[in-house]
């Protein structure tokens, strides 16, 4: 799944993946490797790729699972690239990046000299 921010950007771009929970791990064809683990093994695991171009920062994203028993990947299956999972990362990496994501803050009443 692809997906363009436009220019400007908050940030750069390493720094904005920082954000939404990825870790760099190399350059591929000209473009930042990013992942995002499920748990601790390797995989499964969320893969982006990210590249500036005069659009904006594109992010290409899709799902990493490894075949335990023959040793496979996914990536000759649809699913890996769109929908479920993948739909709802991208969602969740733009409202990071983006600030689209409402601020919690949680209220406390103040401490009046009765309270104490």
């Amino acid at each position: 799944m692809r997906h363009i921010i436009p220019l400007p950007l908050a940030n750069a771009s390493d720094t904005l993946m920082t954000q939404a929970g990825y870790v760099r791990h190399c350059v591929e064809t000209g473009r930042a490797c990013y992942h995002r683990s499920l748990n601790d093994p390797a995989f499964p695991r969320f893969h982006a790729y990210t590249i500036l171009t005069e659009d904006g920062m594109e992010i290409d994203l899709h799902f990493d699972a490894l075949d335990s028993i023959e040793h496979k990947g996914n990536h000759d299956q649809a699913w890996a690239y769109e929908g479920g999972r993948v739909n709802q990362e991208m969602h969740r990496i733009l409202e990071s990046i983006c600030g689209q994501t409402p601020i919690k803050t949680i209220f406390h009443t103040p401490k009046t000299n009765s309270d104490t």
